[in-house]
């Protein structure tokens, strides 16, 4: 069977206009059918919706209002939009922050190619600019602001559901309003999330936390400069036995405990097993590898057979890119 093959482009729109809505009017389909996969009545009314949005992420709101309108938004697309208790999602990924004399974080997005968005954003919606890699219309898998601050998630391997938004939302609101490690805790402790995720957080004063969220369990904040698929030192779940989360954990650590691997071989072992899966079939191949260099303001994503996307604060340029996956 051939590698399937990934549309991704570069797109800069400081506030939401006609760029943000051909993107949503596209994906829009998709994401209702997926907010519907449960049933309907899974999903909260949409006072509910405003009500946790107010309760928990007020200075979202008005943006959230804005997409509504461009959107010209009926019952349910505005529930959705919400990402208030959202129908479960599950993915892979591995991510970790090199430490030494210049940290970076680089991570793995293991998913189904069709379902990514495959899109970078340049945005600044409340003043802030923000570099990422996007997901659920406004939400963020990874990405950076301008203060440096850079995030990315992974599924924290659990089936435990509760009420709380969808992660990509949460952080996208650590990019809009946070600048160190210390504010982005304080926000992932405090904004309830849905489901198990494992979210690392590097800032331009080479702070790192990896913060473990379990809607079930008091959350877990370490300084340890990685996540993969499962929390804790070591659980065996299900789903970390499935995605070889244990093994990628012990590779992650034998990088960079290596006197002799410096950032480069680091973030190249990211390219090769058992970092980088190619289950394309069950929804766990590595659809890129994104670095992120808060000193520089700059990030980078790669593909295989050295296909590269380079962006930064200081220079970023539109382009689209179709990649193979290998």
């Amino acid at each position: 069977m051939s590698a399937p093959i990934k549309h991704f482009y570069a797109v800069q729109e400081d506030q939401p206009a006609q760029k943000w809505l051909a993107h949503a009017q596209a994906a829009l389909p998709a994401y209702r059918q997926w907010f519907a996969s449960e049933g309907d009545i899974k999903r909260p009314a949409l006072a509910d919706c405003r009500n946790a949005m107010h309760t928990h992420m007020p200075e979202m709101v008005p943006l959230w209002e804005r997409l509504l309108d461009l959107l010209q938004a009926d019952d349910t697309t505005a529930r959705l939009l919400s990402f208030y208790c959202p129908a479960v999602s599950k993915s892979g990924c591995s991510q970790a922050v090199w430490t030494r004399y210049a940290p970076t974080l680089v991570r793995n997005y293991d998913f189904v190619p069709r379902l990514c968005e495959g899109r970078v954003l340049h945005s600044a919606w409340h003043g802030t600019r923000v570099i990422a890699s996007t997901d659920c219309l406004w939400g963020i898998l990874d990405g950076m602001n301008e203060q440096g601050l850079s995030v990315s998630m992974s599924f924290g391997g659990k089936d435990d559901v509760f009420s709380g938004f969808g992660i990509a939302l949460i952080l996208r609101y650590v990019l809009e309003f946070c600048t160190t490690v210390d504010e982005a805790v304080k926000v992932l402790r405090r904004v309830p999330c849905h489901m198990a995720y494992n979210v690392t957080v590097l800032d331009a004063y080479g702070q790192v936390r990896t913060v473990e969220i379990n809607p079930l369990c008091e959350t877990s904040v370490a300084t340890k400069p990685l996540a993969v698929n499962h929390q804790g030192e070591f659980e065996l779940t299900q789903y970390a036995m499935v995605s070889n989360s244990h093994e990628r954990h012990h590779a992650i650590m034998d990088k960079l405990c290596d006197p002799l691997c410096n950032v480069e071989s680091f973030v190249n072992a990211f390219e090769y097993s058992p970092l980088h899966c190619t289950d394309h079939g069950h929804g766990m191949g590595t659809l890129y590898t994104a670095v992120y260099n808060p000193q520089r303001r700059a990030m980078e994503l790669r593909w295989p057979r050295r296909q590269r996307m380079y962006q930064s604060f200081a220079h970023f340029e539109a382009c689209d890119l179709w990649v193979e996956l290998a």
